[in-house]
């Protein structure tokens, strides 16, 4: 059975044994973690999966005092290794706030950096200085943060965090990205989705 609906990244605190996402670029790229809690699927998988057809990319978000909010955006791709696993990212939808694309500190078209592979549009090193893979601008929040149970402690600034909604300075207590078809329905069921994952996708082990 095809897959519809993709989780692509997770956050949060399930287990108390927190994901490293301060990972090299070769583990970005083969994707890091552990599906049931934390991950991130891998930029190659990413890219596999949003080539293959047009996606919508559906980021839901929560913070400490169990308030919810959503952003979609309807076009969504990654690009290959070629071209840094850039990002392609419009069409916002949502009561979040448009953190990715929004003019100033959006990411779209950007490529993806990490510790060891700076090519972010700042002077400075995103990558290390964010300890993070994501995509950057001037190097602003991401939600491959480092995660932390106090959402305003002295880490917040480095965190996971979505500044149209609780600004730049609260990390959330969970995100999802995942990805779906531009004609699939967000009505249809996601039953065992992590476990088609699992099936589908084996990651390698992580640095610690």
């Amino acid at each position: 059975m095809k897959l519809q609906v993709k989780v692509i990244q997770r956050r949060g605190n399930f287990s108390g044994d927190l994901q490293d996402f301060n990972q090299d670029w070769n583990i970005y790229k083969l994707g890091f973690g552990r599906l049931e809690e934390e991950f991130w699927l891998g930029n190659e998988n990413i890219h596999t999966l949003t080539k293959q057809e047009e996606c919508v990319l559906r980021i839901e978000l929560e913070d400490f005092d169990g308030n919810q909010r959503w952003a979609e955006y309807v076009i969504f791709q990654v690009f290959g290794e070629e071209q840094q696993y850039r990002i392609s990212v419009d069409g916002y939808r949502g009561n979040a706030g448009d953190a990715l694309a929004d003019r100033w500190y959006g990411i779209n078209l950007l490529p993806f950096s990490t510790f060891d592979k700076d090519n972010d549009r700042s002077p400075l090193h995103c990558g290390q200085l964010m300890q993070n893979g994501w995509w950057w601008r001037s190097c602003g929040r991401s939600l491959n943060g480092k995660y932390s149970s106090n959402p305003r402690n002295k880490h917040a600034s480095k965190g996971v965090v979505w500044f149209r909604w609780r600004g730049w300075y609260y990390s959330l207590r969970k995100v999802e990205m995942k990805i779906r078809p531009q004609w699939f329905s967000t009505a249809s069921s996601l039953i065992s989705e992590t476990e088609r994952l699992k099936r589908r996708f084996r990651f390698p082990k992580a640095m610690p």
